[in-house]
């Protein structure tokens, strides 16, 4: 890290020391009749230099050394235009005007052939309509990370994006995360890719955290959003949109070293594959190799995403795209907490043993169609299929201490598992655009078909003992005198399969969902949504007992209107409900997990208003919302489990969670970028299966969370490239998931994860097609818990470290 710092430092010393004459390009943009467009971004290919228009269309940028130059025009709704220019000792500055088409398709190609905009600010969406719209015009909160946000930070996974969301807090170190206070994920919920059900977060991928290199963007549509996608968690729905080919050509590579012996590469490819560019392509290649900060967790990370885009007609689009994504490391089960004590043991310190391991390997095939029929109708189909297939040996705790109440020593479980899952996705709809009389429409109206498959031939072992000297010996682990060997499993006592795993490879499941959804402009101010969706789960298991398979069906509504206070701010509210159907062998099966009745479906309802509003020029975008959702029959796992191995769990009557939230992000000036976000949460537990949860916050739910990331960008002196960023994340204290024992009394209390502060820091600096960036993660070496379940399972946070990338684009 020194050695780069000195390296930088000395081409920022020659840098200065270099004198040249500066100069500028200014001009002025306007729509095709000539009238002024305020808020237009024009940026520089060379040098990523970027100003946007003020109210008379006029724009400069400045300090710019003598050379040639391309500039970018374009907006949101209208065509993007390139102009070269070339600045000279003798012509330092350079007048470019620009007439932008309007194209009134622009927003839903975006999807489908790239996004070509490179701030934080992303105006537009399809998760909140299925179609493309306005963020601005959609009656419920929709948070959106971008690419250029995710790349400043360096963050790789997607548990690093979604700190820069209000109200979304991570609930362990999984893929597993709190949206307005509500668990998403495992059993509560799933990742969506391009609004398409993927295997992430779900099942067994709930332990494989998504990667961030192919990914334009990270969504979430705050509360239930059942009446587009069916079964949602309703905290939010978490959209990941990945990258499609461009037009013209462009070439990214970036090569980082890190701490804890970390080192990755990212390669981006895209462009046209001939002449008419109606063959466009992209290629995204992601490698990382790193110990991580955790002991016994080394890991390797590979992902491969091509894509390719086919336009036959100037009416159809066709994309697909195929993900290959490898782990290779270990299955880290967080840090156990000895003697009650958070901080008793290091950070690092691990339950894994040498041979332990766990291999992922997950592909996937994404496929669209978008063919316009008229001006006024389009047709859209869409397939996903997502399989996942893991290899896993483990040491893992038993959940239970050998010596409680002390609570020294653990008892141990051993793991072998080989299993795969598949999930299939097809969605279909039409969207019309019309009028009757003074109101203008635009319906949708479609059906989704999901279905979740296991493979048959998937297998686990567990022990909980060893035979030693003919003797059944119990696994366990000593926390103060911990043994790390490779071990002779060889002599570990395997039990009989759990009833749950056989309930897990015979898992087979599908719903479909019929919906329809009208967009009514009722005047210039007001618009309303109405949507309508019947939803019907299915179960495809063999019961053998003769019996008719489960079937659960549910109507779920969704209403909402935005009002327009002035041009650029708006006002809305909005009615939407949650649904998620139990697992089949809760209902048919409910004593084989600790219950005598069968469990019931998860419901939810959630009300909200807020405003929405673009501020300077369009350039930053706002949004301020309260809420209240409410959910009946939350199923919690006690992490005991029935003497066959089964997990027992509980189902609470009713959790409530009413909140607000702000969110401010985009340019403040062309060269200051800015994502903020607060989010106060009050989530209560209000009928419990536990008598002493009645009145409690919601497990890992933060009564506050906040998060900053600035970064300005120096345009003037002789530096001009460089940039600095600051930033940092607060997050109040979270309750467990799980009571505990107290330490030497044995009695069962609630403890807290407590409240933390990291801050961190970044400095950047462009050098024509060269990027050089160093990011400080924890500047004050914070010990923090990310969350986590009990004493058994904590997620800590990781201590200061370092990322240093050197990028290169052409």
């Amino acid at each position: 890290m020194k050695n780069f710092i000195i390296f930088m430092l000395a081409v920022l010393s020659h840098l200065a020391a270099t004198g040249q004459q500066l100069g500028s390009i200014q001009g002025r943009i306007t729509d095709n009749h000539g009238h002024a467009l305020e808020g237009i971004p024009v940026a520089l290919q060379e040098n990523n230099a970027m100003a946007l228009t003020t109210s008379d269309g006029s724009f400069v940028i400045k300090n710019l050394h003598t050379g040639k130059y391309t500039v970018e025009a374009h907006g949101l709704v209208y065509s993007r235009q390139i102009k070269e220019v070339t600045l000279t000792a003798d012509a330092p500055n350079a007048v470019l005007n620009f007439a932008l088409q309007e194209n009134t398709t622009t927003l839903q190609q975006v999807e489908v052939l790239g996004r070509k905009e490179t701030t934080y600010k992303s105006s537009y969406s399809f998760i909140g309509t299925k179609t493309a719209s306005r963020v601005i015009d959609v009656p419920q909160t929709i948070s959106t990370v971008t690419k250029e946000l995710i790349e400043d930070q360096q963050a790789f996974t997607l548990n690093e994006v979604v700190k820069n969301v209000a109200g979304v807090n991570q609930y362990s170190g999984y893929d597993d995360l709190t949206v307005r206070g509500f668990r998403n994920g495992y059993e509560s919920g799933f990742r969506l890719v391009n609004g398409l059900r993927s295997g992430y977060s779900y099942g067994n991928g709930f332990f494989r955290v998504p990667l961030t290199v192919n990914l334009e963007r990270v969504e979430v549509l705050k509360g239930p959003g059942a009446a587009l996608f069916g079964d949602i968690n309703p905290g939010g729905t978490i959209n990941m949109v990945t990258k499609k080919p461009l037009s013209e050509s462009r070439k990214a590579m970036n090569f980082s070293v890190g701490s804890f012996q970390t080192m990755r590469s990212t390669l981006d490819f895209t462009g046209p594959l001939n002449n008419d560019t109606t063959l466009l392509y992209r290629l995204n290649i992601g490698y990382e190799n790193t110990k991580t900060f955790r002991n016994m967790n080394d890991r390797q990370s590979f992902i491969i995403a091509p894509t390719v885009t086919f336009r036959p007609t100037s009416k159809t689009t066709v994309n697909a795209e195929m993900v290959f994504s490898s782990f290779n490391g270990y299955l880290d089960r967080g840090l156990p907490i000895a003697s009650g004590n958070l901080f008793s043991l290091p950070f690092a310190f691990s339950l894994s043993q040498p041979n332990d391991y766990f291999k992922v390997n997950d592909l996937s095939l994404n496929a669209s169609l978008n063919h316009k029929i008229t001006n006024n109708i389009s047709f859209n189909l869409a397939y996903l299929r997502f399989a996942y297939a893991e290899d896993l040996k483990e040491h893992r705790t038993l959940n239970t201490f050998a010596d409680a109440p002390l609570n020294t020593v653990m008892n141990m479980r051993y793991f072998e598992r080989r299993a795969k899952e598949y999930t299939d996705n097809i969605s279909t709809y039409f969207s019309l655009n019309g009028k009757t009389g003074s109101l203008s429409h635009k319906i949708v109206a479609g059906l989704d078909y999901v279905k979740f498959d296991t493979d048959k031939n998937s297998t686990m072992l567990e022990a909980r003992q060893q035979n030693s000297n003919g003797k059944a010996i119990p696994l366990t682990f000593d926390l103060k005198n911990p043994v790390y060997e490779i071990k002779n499993t060889s002599n570990y006592i395997r039990r009989p399969t759990p009833a749950f795993f056989i309930d897990y490879i015979n898992a087979v499941y599908h719903t479909s969902g019929l919906y329809v959804q009208d967009q009514v402009d009722v005047t210039t101010r007001l618009g309303l949504l109405l949507g309508l969706r019947y939803e019907m789960f299915r179960d495809e298991r063999n019961y053998g007992d003769g019996e008719e398979k489960i079937k659960q069906n549910v109507i779920l509504p969704r209403l909402g209107f935005t009002y327009a206070l002035r041009e650029d701010l708006n006002f809305f509210a909005s009615y939407s409900q949650g649904f998620r159907p139990i697992k089949p062998e809760y209902i048919k099966y409910p004593e084989r997990y600790g219950r005598t009745a069968p469990f019931h479906n998860e419901e939810s309802y959630q009300v909200e208003g807020g405003l929405k509003g673009e501020f300077l020029q369009k350039a930053l975008y706002g949004t301020l919302s309260v809420y209240q959702i409410k959910k009946r029959n939350t199923l919690v796992n006690t992490g005991l489990l029935t003497e066959e191995g089964n997990p027992i769990y509980r189902q609470n009557g009713q959790v409530r969670s009413r909140g607000a939230e702000l969110e401010i992000t985009g340019n403040i000036r062309p060269y200051f970028n800015l994502n903020a976000n607060y989010a106060f949460n009050h989530s209560q537990v209000l009928d419990a299966d536990v008598a002493a949860e009645n009145g409690m916050m919601a497990a890992n739910a933060p009564k506050h969370l906040a998060g900053l990331w600035a970064k300005y960008t120096f345009s003037f002196g002789s530096l001009p490239g460089l940039g600095l960023a600051i930033g940092g994340n607060y997050v109040s204290r979270r309750r467990m998931e799980i009571q505990v024992n107290r330490v030497n009394t044995g009695e069962l209390i609630w403890d807290y994860w407590p409240a933390y502060t990291v801050a961190n820091a970044a400095l950047f600096y462009n050098l024509n097609k060269f990027k050089i960036s160093l990011n400080l993660n924890n500047l004050l070496d914070k010990k923090y818990f990310v969350g986590g379940y009990d004493y058994f399972r904590a997620s800590p946070g990781a201590p200061r470290n370092f990322m240093a990338t050197i990028g290169y684009t052409f």
